[in-house]
């Protein structure tokens, strides 16, 4: 029988070791705030002065806290802010955000500055980066003052339930913001076209402005880069998830920037010609138009093989076009997203296995990747040109379409129509030439959209959107006039060439 007497001591025993073990780590590591505030030399508020109509396809001096809180930011001028933060690779100070933030400023000089933590002002060009990942690698015109620092990227993973602080530009009105959190979750998938795969989710709250700014661990390494905040429909409307944040892990972001700086600006892809597909209703269950429908058609359980391309390095897979693709790499696929999720593990020259499914019957087939390049994004761009049933002619460094033929999938409406700010109604094909500025998603409450100077442009947009279901082409007509509103067509293409089936596509 345990008396009270024993109770008190077993629970005294448990306090002093408890006391004992924060003691120890006590003495290994600094105090978390003396940790932050050395931290906050590195990080920086990322401005955008000039913009274009689409998206570009991607130590510590003196006291920091009185450097960084005596004046007000000042980004007057600016179109839009993010945060990044200082790290050093082989003697090169860089800047590390997300593509978000700076992929729709323009191709001249002045149009990306960054701002240290004493208000000093540095123009920044594009290293390179990531616009699938959502990561972007920036390198300061000048070299950086004595007030930057710069910060280490944690090479061991994250722990479930660790502390970690976000630092950042909140609304780009609040730089050096400190939110405190841990660590809810790891290896997160997220919707949307980019940034899907890899991500912490954590309570450290981020808002508008912290994107691209550090998630830190206790001792100020870098854990993750700030990307997301999470939303909940509720009742027709979106509520923000503050307790719900997500920064692209650590290990990937070091990936990703390695690649980057050693494959000329880029991420070393496999590529191996080929479109996938999966179809479905887009129509929620319950709804008149899902039972309506559902009697018509049979959403695909699988993603199905559905080209491959001639002279392509998957060229081998021809046979099993109209398979289901049920494993890639031994790991069930369910969904197109699963699938990508498993070719984006994999790299150029490197084997990839498929496992296709017919009748009930199983065949596995390997093929090497070959490299994605600028000639098979452009196989791409002209695949998905034929489906959109337009020539195309390079034209310096627009893209030049003709629809004189008439248009074999989907319609084209004005800005207005496209926004769904008035009523579609019925417009005639389009007819003549016509100029691509943009290639993504145009709508009402969400636009994505990528600027398009060839026919690689095209290939690499359609790639980004293609799982949506749907592709929108921005056009200007060739000569027009550049403020009459009648020049500017919105393309709105459904891949599945009907409005009532959603037939994501995944062209890798």
């Amino acid at each position: 029988m345990i008396t009270a007497n024993c109770y008190r001591r077993s629970i005294l025993l448990f306090v002093l070791q408890v006391f004992a073990i924060q003691a120890i780590f006590a003495q290994q590591r600094p105090p978390v705030t003396k940790v932050l505030e050395n931290a906050l030399g590195a990080v920086v508020t990322v401005g955008v002065f000039e913009t274009d109509m689409a998206k570009k396809t991607l130590g510590f001096r003196g006291n920091p806290v009185e450097q960084a809180y005596a004046k007000m930011l000042d980004l007057s001028g600016a179109s839009g802010s993010g945060s990044g933060f200082f790290i050093r690779y082989n003697n090169r100070a860089l800047v590390i955000t997300n593509a978000h933030v700076i992929e729709q400023a323009a191709d001249k000089e002045g149009s990306i500055y960054v701002y240290t933590i004493n208000r000093s002002k540095y123009e920044a060009k594009i290293v390179g980066g990531d616009s699938f990942y959502d990561l972007a690698v920036l390198e300061l015109v000048d070299k950086p003052g004595d007030e930057v620092s710069f910060l280490e990227i944690r090479q061991a993973p994250a722990l479930v339930g660790e502390p970690v602080y976000a630092v950042g530009n909140p609304l780009g009105e609040y730089p050096y913001s400190v939110s405190e959190g841990i660590i809810s979750a790891k290896n997160r998938v997220r919707g949307g076209l980019t940034g899907k795969f890899g991500f912490l989710q954590t309570t450290a709250t981020v808002i508008w402005g912290n994107s691209g700014g550090p998630l830190l661990d206790a001792e100020g390494k870098v854990l993750g880069v700030n990307s997301q905040i999470a939303f909940a429909d509720r009742g027709g409307s979106s509520i923000w998830q503050p307790q719900i944040n997500f920064a692209l892990e650590a290990g990937i972001t070091y990936r990703l920037i390695n690649d980057i700086l050693t494959n000329n600006g880029v991420v070393g892809r496999s590529y191996l010609g080929i479109e996938l597909m999966q179809r479905k209703l887009p129509f929620q269950p319950g709804t008149k138009e899902y039972t309506y429908y559902s009697q018509k058609f049979t959403p695909d359980t699988y993603p199905v093989l559905n080209k491959v391309l001639d002279g392509a390095p998957a060229a081998a897979l021809k046979p099993y076009i109209g398979q289901q693709v049920v494993k890639v790499n031994s790991e069930p696929t369910r969904n197109i997203e699963e699938v990508l999720g498993e070719l984006e593990k994999s790299k150029p020259n490197q084997k990839i296995e498929f496992t296709f499914q017919k009748d009930g019957q199983k065949t596995q087939v390997s093929v090497n990747a070959g490299a994605l390049s600028s000639s098979g994004s452009a196989s791409l761009g002209k695949w998905f040109m034929q489906m959109a049933g337009a020539r195309y002619v390079q034209d310096e460094n627009m893209l030049s379409l003709n629809f004189t033929g008439g248009e074999q999938n989907g319609q084209s409406l004005d800005f207005a129509a496209a926004r769904g700010t008035q009523a579609a109604g019925q417009e005639a094909p389009l007819t003549g030439e016509w100029l691509v500025l943009g290639v993504g998603i145009y709508r009402e409450n969400y636009e994505s959209l990528w600027r398009i100077n060839d026919i690689a442009d095209v290939g690499t947009a359609a790639r980004l959107t293609g799982t949506s279901g749907n592709i929108d082409m921005v056009l200007f007509k060739k000569g027009g006039q550049p403020g009459v509103a009648e020049n500017y067509k919105i393309k709105k293409i459904s891949i599945s060439g009907t409005s009532y089936i959603q037939q994501q596509t995944l062209w890798y």
